[in-house]
């Protein structure tokens, strides 16, 4: 049977899709924080990711048993590394060239019995005869901006190409042996070096808004990487970013009057390649989106930029009702603004990844936002400082879009 709804999503496993549907029960993606950093929402596979994962770097790496390989690594797959922040409790993705270094760090070892649940259902365990080791890691990764982080590593696949041949390396969280092994038995990757790699000061955004009322929230597009960021709000006018890696970021604003953004044609550095947007494609995107699987059914495409390879859509999106509190909220709407990344797989386009800019739960009387483009809040690269005035020429700086309502 024909589903067209599916037609706007790359081939999936069902899996995937399973995912996807607890992760909305559970309601994670309505739920996020606040922080310096926000992941980015992944609903599906990306073609210029696919080319982000052949491209290899120079690497050395020393394993538990002091045994060193050289040679040229490259992600397996189409997902980047993957990280779960310490203390931040959400992912950030890195691609190799980000790296100086990847360390894998002993967090908990020892010799553990197996085990099985006396009943289904009931927490009470029945342990069994033998032990097994049993290894978990913290990841500490270091930047090319000089910033450290560290987090538990969503399992992924490296190989190393060097003149002996090709090798797997493994990066997990937590590596589990046998009945017959010891923990002296167990060898894992200590360390990964990029030696061509070199560490320069990292710089930040940073910036004042004026005459555009109380700023709430400021967030960055990082458009080589996919993340959203956050920057730390004083004073309700100054923003700062803190260290950043290189690259051009769009810039999003949401004060008590005012959405503010931009939309660059920057895109990945594996996508920059691809053919200009056509005449048409607008139509033919605006065609796919409505088939698209969302919360929201009141959503709009505002603007289009990028190119072929990958099109980035600003999108506006609310809901009428919202639940809060434990009761619905009279009067007020949710909404997000949101920039989707499309490709084209010719005949169709196929819609890749969606990130939040901004997440509002408006109350009943509050007043609605006027959306203002600018190109100064687009492909900003770090070491900008920005002073954003109302009393601009508006037909040089800012262009009304809509009223958010």
């Amino acid at each position: 049977m024909r589903r067209p709804w599916l037609e706007c999503f790359p081939a999936l496993p069902i899996s995937a899709f399973l995912c996807y549907a607890r992760c909305i029960m559970r309601g994670m993606f309505a739920s996020w924080g606040t922080g310096f950093i926000t992941g980015a929402l992944v609903f599906g596979t990306f073609s210029w990711a696919v080319h982000a994962a052949e491209l290899s770097v120079p690497a050395i790496a020393t394993f538990s048993d002091d045994t060193l390989v050289e040679g040229a690594a490259r992600v397996i797959g189409s997902r980047p590394l993957t990280v779960v922040l310490s203390g931040e409790n959400r992912q950030r993705m890195f691609t190799l060239a980000d790296l100086v270094s990847v360390e894998q760090l002993v967090e908990q070892a020892g010799m553990e019995r197996p085990w099985t649940f006396k009943e289904a259902g009931r927490p009470e365990k029945v342990y069994l005869e033998g032990e097994y080791p049993l290894v978990n890691f913290l990841t500490r990764l270091t930047l090319v901006n000089g910033s450290v982080v560290t987090g538990h590593v969503i399992s992924a696949a490296l190989e190393l190409k060097g003149p002996t041949g090709k090798r797997k390396i493994f990066l997990q969280r937590q590596i589990k042996g046998t009945k017959t092994e010891t923990l002296n038995d167990l060898v894992y990757l200590r360390t990964l070096r990029m030696p061509a790699a070199t560490i320069a000061d990292g710089r930040s955004i940073s910036g004042r808004i004026e005459g555009f009322g109380t700023v709430l929230s400021v967030t960055a597009l990082d458009t080589a990487r996919g993340h959203v960021l956050f920057a730390h709000v004083a004073d309700g006018a100054c923003f700062d970013f803190g260290t950043l890696l290189p690259g051009r970021y769009d810039l999003c604003v949401l004060t008590d009057t005012h959405a503010l953004a931009g939309l660059s044609d920057s895109v990945p550095p594996e996508a920059d390649r691809g053919a200009p947007l056509q005449e048409g494609d607008p139509a033919a995107i605006d065609v796919k989106f409505p088939l698209a699987d969302d919360f929201f059914n009141d959503r709009w495409i505002l603007r289009l930029g990028g190119n072929r390879a990958c099109a980035k859509a600003l999108v506006y999106k609310r809901r009428a009702e919202y639940y809060e509190a434990a009761r619905w909220t009279p009067g007020g709407f949710l909404w997000h603004l949101e920039v989707w990344t499309w490709h084209f797989a010719d005949p169709d386009w196929k819609v890749d990844r969606r990130h939040i800019l901004i997440r509002h739960k408006q109350k009943g009387g509050e007043r609605n936002r006027t959306l203002l483009l600018s190109e100064r809040l687009g492909a900003v690269t770090p070491g900008t400082q920005l002073h954003l005035q109302a009393n601009e020429a508006p037909d040089a700086t800012w262009h009304t879009v809509r009223t958010l309502d």
